[in-house]
């Protein structure tokens, strides 16, 4: 959950989000609360920039036959980071490689649902390109709908809130 100085607002919880992520990778400063508000803060202001779908799509593809997910090494499958169903983009910025176990358990079902819900893990454990790749398509998706400024209260209302 974002501090109180996060205010409220769909764009703000993505930016917010993607700065601990982003510094969670970085030189172990996952728990530093001053660094993620330091980003976050860059991020709002424009003095930095999220990226560009490449650098998960690049990292993935360093990562043949590991699961986006797990982490384990095997035959991986190609899986929907979020389901069309839900209106998820076809395109590679929609694909993550995952285990036949992590498919089959994922199936269609929306990210943060599957992993928080049915895996019980923390949205905060979240890896970082199937995380990423989410954050940016919800931004892409709210640009476009003109809902960035929508109110928002968990990351978890992010994709539901925006319908292009």
């Amino acid at each position: 959950m974002p501090s109180k100085a996060v205010p409220e607002i769909v764009e703000d919880y993505i930016l917010y989000y993607y700065a601990k992520l982003v510094i969670a990778a970085s030189a172990g400063e996952g728990g530093n609360y001053r660094f993620i508000m330091d980003r976050y803060k860059k991020l709002k202001s424009g003095e930095i920039k999220m990226s560009d779908y490449d650098r998960e799509i690049q990292k993935e593809a360093q990562q043949p036959g590991i699961c986006a997910f797990c982490q384990r090494q095997g035959q991986t499958v190609p899986v929907e980071v979020i389901p069309r169903r839900l209106g998820g983009p076809v395109g590679v910025q929609n694909l993550v490689h995952a285990c036949s176990n992590c498919a089959k358990s994922k199936g269609d079902k929306d990210l943060l649902t599957w992993w928080c819900d049915e895996l019980g893990r923390d949205k905060d454990e979240l890896p970082r390109i199937p995380a990423g790749l989410f954050l940016k398509m919800a931004h892409e998706r709210h640009q476009i709908a003109f809902t960035l400024h929508q109110r928002c209260t968990n990351i978890r209302e992010i994709w539901e809130g925006a319908q292009p």
